[in-house]
């Protein structure tokens, strides 16, 4: 309880501090927040209104669908590697597109297995490729995958096969000094 009350004064003293100097010009701290908290929505709605490549992209929400070939799986030293080719035939993008590896031994129980989930939303008809890396057991006899998303369950479709995978698109940044365009590492 001591300690409690210890860190809360410190924290009270730092914010006064902080308060203190930012209002340096005299003015009081809570003239012009009406106004910055007007002024505030203005400003990103014709920020948002000039971009004329947006970042965000709306996502669905509930079951979606995805396309595979057969995996590909290899023996490569301690490892298993299974590869996928994956293509979203959804009517939208997926969040936080997740696929699992489960491998079982003869009797069914369950021995090892890996995940791969994609940072960026999975776009419709986009196609990527999924290395997932396994140490390998010599229990090993099937396994099983499966495709989730954040916002519900896919449904996985096997195709017998697929277009090359869709390169991501890479950012590019401009160099103040020449003026060239080079892409982001």
């Amino acid at each position: 309880m001591r300690r409690l009350n210890l860190v809360a004064l410190a924290s009270l003293v730092l914010v006064g501090m902080f308060l203190s100097s930012c209002g340096s010009d005299g003015e009081a701290v809570g003239e012009n927040s009406a106004e910055v908290a007007a002024v505030a929505p203005l400003e990103m709605r014709s920020m948002l209104a000039s971009r004329t490549e947006s970042r965000l992209v709306a996502t669905i929400r509930g079951p979606g669908q995805v396309g595979y070939i057969q995996p590909i799986t290899r023996r490569d030293g301690g490892e298993m590697i299974t590869t996928f080719r994956i293509k979203n035939i959804s009517t939208g993008a997926l969040a936080g597109f997740k696929v699992d590896e489960f491998w079982y031994d003869d009797n069914g129980d369950t021995v090892t297995g890996g995940s791969y989930r994609m940072r960026r939303p999975f776009l419709q008809d986009q196609i990527i490729e999924v290395s997932l890396r396994v140490p390998r057991d010599s229990r090993m006899a099937r396994s099983n995958y499966e495709f989730t998303h954040q916002n519900g369950v896919v449904e996985a479709n096997l195709f017998d096969e697929m277009e090359e995978p869709t390169p991501l698109e890479e950012e590019e940044e401009t160099e103040e000094s020449g003026g060239a365009e080079t892409a982001a590492r």
